[in-house]
């Protein structure tokens, strides 16, 4: 089965804008999960992701870990680039960063189980380390369980 590419418009594109100030979930693109109905774990890594601290202005450096199960649609990993990047010259703490990066990828695809974490450098003596879960409407305990499986599996084979 060829993975439907018909509505991507940044990759492959000959030129590539990037935002540096706004992130907006208009920026990331999706397709058709390819394997609907199978439960598999995509993960995602930004391994240098920087924001500005609202109060000071200063650069705030992390790595960001997007893990997903997905359900009709998959996000394009250059969009997700290109909207994470728009990060960086938006005052926002860290909190607010990774809960607004899984808010906006659960309205673009609405993914059966999301994980976003951030592992942000320490500043001041301390690191801060968000993580937001978030589950579909409608899964009951025994598909949690699994999916709660699912992740620590891949964790484990990940080496995270």
């Amino acid at each position: 089965m060829a993975s439907d590419t018909s509505n991507l418009t940044h990759l492959g594109s000959n030129s590539t804008k990037y935002n540096y100030e706004a992130p907006s979930v208009e920026i990331l693109e999706t397709f058709a999960n390819p394997h609907r109905g199978r439960k598999f774990v995509i993960g995602l890594d930004c391994l240098e992701f920087t924001s500005l601290c609202p109060m000071t202005g200063q650069p705030d450096y992390g790595k960001i870990w997007i893990d997903y199960i997905a359900d009709e649609l998959c996000v394009e990993s250059k969009s997700l680039k290109l909207y994470l990047v728009s990060y960086r010259n938006h005052g926002a703490f860290h909190e607010d960063c990774i809960n607004q990066i899984a808010n906006d990828i659960i309205a673009k695809i609405s993914p059966l189980a999301l994980r976003v974490y951030g592992d942000f450098n320490v500043r001041g003596g301390i690191a801060i380390k968000p993580m937001v879960f978030e589950y579909a409407d409608g899964l009951g305990g025994d598909d949690i369980a699994k999916i709660e499986g699912l992740f620590a599996s891949f964790d484990r084979i990940s080496g995270r």
